[in-house]
């Protein structure tokens, strides 16, 4: 849901096994422009993803507390970059360190020259790039 929001509110700072929470009192613009609230903790203070006056898009669930029914809202996240994106740079950073080294191979075995060795490491990266993509399919 996205709404405007009204006020945060700071209300208290509290121990978990993660360490120091605080806890806010988020009011904001919901459904026909109904004043609507609910609790947000954050691990900082002050929290910066409600600020009266702006717009922010967050999900909400109600948790059941010892004194009743609370609304809890959470900031949605930003896509954040899969494990198989951090394999890809990760293999293609190997891709740059046997390119080189082959182009040096071929320095060595006098079929290039040294002042071809980037130009030739660089085709060879490209080449192993693609094949790899070509695996993808």
């Amino acid at each position: 849901m996205k709404a405007l929001i009204d006020n945060a509110e700071y209300q208290k700072s509290y121990e978990t096994r993660h360490g120091i929470l605080h806890k806010w009192k988020i009011t904001y613009y919901g459904e026909n422009e109904k004043l609507m609230y609910g609790y947000y903790s954050s691990k900082s203070n002050p929290q910066t993803k409600f600020v009266a006056g702006q717009e922010s898009e967050f999900t909400t669930e109600i948790r059941q507390t010892p004194i009743g029914d609370e609304t809890v809202i959470k900031p949605v996240q930003a896509q954040q970059f899969s494990n198989y994106a951090r394999k890809v740079k990760q293999e293609q950073s190997r891709y740059s360190g046997f390119a080189m080294s082959y182009a040096k191979d071929l320095v060595i075995a006098d079929k290039v020259q040294i002042k071809d060795i980037l130009p030739i490491a660089k085709k060879m990266f490209d080449f192993m790039v693609e094949l790899d993509k070509s695996l993808e399919s």
